[in-house]
């Protein structure tokens, strides 16, 4: 299922950006460590999608989820290339709450932070990190 959410995020945002992404496993630094990246595409952007909730089902806080985003972000600061930087997340709750627990911090690079409404399938920016 995130899967099939994550395919129809990417091809939402090439769309609406002109851009032919795809997901890509990419060297990140000279130690050989790598990362899937779900959008990228050389010289143009390079990010993440994130499709859990901010709260499970019991009510309590996703922290595996919550984790997992805050881990993209690393991820995407750690890229060293040119390639504008976007984490997509489908959860508005974890969008919003994502950005304002790291807004205000010296990020190494500027992280565009996107809601994606399944059902509009509509982008709406929350803000830009670093």
């Amino acid at each position: 299922m995130n899967h099939q959410k994550e395919k129809l995020v990417r091809a939402c945002y090439n769309k609406s950006n002109h851009v032919s992404t795809k997901n890509e496993k990419l060297s990140v630094g000279d130690s050989g460590a790598s990362h899937e990246f779900d959008l990228w595409q050389k010289g143009k952007v390079i990010g993440g999608v994130s499709t859990s909730p901010w709260l499970n089902k019991s009510g309590s806080n996703n922290t595996g989820g919550q984790d997992r985003a805050a881990a993209e972000l690393l991820w995407l600061t750690l890229w060293s290339g040119k390639e504008k930087r976007v984490h997509i997340l489908t959860n508005e709750e974890m969008a919003e709450k994502l950005y304002n627990r790291f807004k205000g911090t010296p990020l190494r690079k500027k992280v565009e932070i996107l809601h994606f409404n399944l059902n509009t399938k509509k982008f709406v920016l929350k803000g830009i990190l670093g």
